[in-house]
């Protein structure tokens, strides 16, 4: 009989943290991704958002909708199960219009960092602000601890109660960024920001996720995509040693990475070569030594990238995306089995 382990399950863009019970050697999702099946569309269409998951039910953040005027403050939820996405119902509107944000969620609060709020200057923001979930929505926004810089396109994740952001694209030259930043989260708000191990280089349009209390982030873009993936481990005290680990099986940005039983899962993205957008998706097992050998499973139904795929059960969700051709942004949501 396979020992059992409680570990820590994180989604992204949107990320959620939950307890699972899974054998030691995770064969159950060592074949990959099952066949994509299509759920209940999004009521716009949508690229850029936050989308996260808390007590089964799927709640999406803002978002560029490829529709003038073009940036949206709304957010919608809806159930999730096995059978796909159920009704999208709105909620309490973001307090700003934006898209390119990081949300995340613990404690049964959803908290959100920055994002892109205009095509004036400045064009991204430090605002944080946070939420109450439940099963009736979202409740009340309320500001919180400012970041440390304005920010956009950062990969924010969760573990044991502090949230880590990395990276990001800024306003000012170098534009891209390598710092990283992480403050313990509370029924209160972001506590104080504090700065920890930068990435090894500059990035933005990474994904990252958590697992077993390490971060792995995937690719993403600087001067331009990389397929490069960094690991380290994460601590009350912040961010350890950066790592490299097993390079993505492209140069790639703004994909979505998810995690489900010690195994990591990338969908979609940029892929810097025309068409762009890549219905391409990869998988490989997580340790504490890096990420093993990336295996190809099921492609996606569309070509996209900035879709935010969340993990439920075990199973996956997508919603929207760029798909690079017009009308650019679509409203199309997928699930399949992990």
């Amino acid at each position: 009989m396979p020992i059992l382990l409680t570990v820590l399950v994180i989604t992204v863009v949107g990320l959620s943290l939950i307890s699972v019970p899974v054998a030691a050697d995770d064969s159950a999702t060592a074949s990959g991704v099952g066949t994509w099946k299509s759920t209940t569309s999004y009521p716009t269409t949508i690229e850029d958002q936050s989308c996260v998951v808390s007590g089964g039910y799927i709640y999406c953040v803002a978002g560029d909708t490829e529709v003038s005027p073009y940036l949206t403050n709304a957010v919608y939820f809806a159930k999730l199960s096995s059978s796909g996405v159920g009704t999208w119902k709105s909620t309490t509107g973001y307090p700003t219009n934006l898209y390119g944000e990081s949300c995340v969620v613990s404690g049964g609060y959803v908290f959100c960092v920055g994002g892109y709020i205009g095509n004036v200057s400045p064009y991204y923001t430090d605002v944080a602000y946070f939420a109450k979930l439940s099963s009736s929505g979202v409740g009340t926004w309320n500001p919180t601890t400012s970041y440390p810089t304005i920010i956009g396109y950062q990969s924010c994740v969760v573990s044991g109660g502090y949230i880590y952001c990395i990276g990001g694209h800024t306003d000012s030259s170098p534009w891209v960024i390598s710092a990283v930043y992480f403050a313990a989260l509370s029924s209160s708000g972001v506590g104080t920001w504090k700065s920890t191990t930068s990435y090894p280089t500059t990035i933005d349009g990474q994904s990252c996720v958590v697992s077993r209390g390490y971060i792995y982030c995937v690719a993403g873009s600087s001067v331009s995509d990389t397929s490069a993936v960094y690991f380290a481990e994460l601590s009350s005290s912040g961010v350890g040693t950066w790592n490299p680990t097993t390079s993505y099986h492209i140069a790639t940005s703004d994909q979505s990475c998810v995690v489900s039983g010690g195994y990591i899962y990338c969908v979609a993205g940029d892929s810097d070569v025309s068409p762009y957008a890549t219905n391409a998706v990869y998988f490989a097992k997580l340790s504490s030594s890096g990420v093993g050998t990336w295996k190809s499973t099921t492609s996606y139904p569309i070509t996209t990238e900035d879709q935010s795929c969340v993990v439920n059960g075990k199973h996956v969700y997508c919603v929207g995306g760029d798909l690079n051709v017009s009308p650019y942004a679509t409203n199309a949501a997928y699930y399949a089995s992990l």
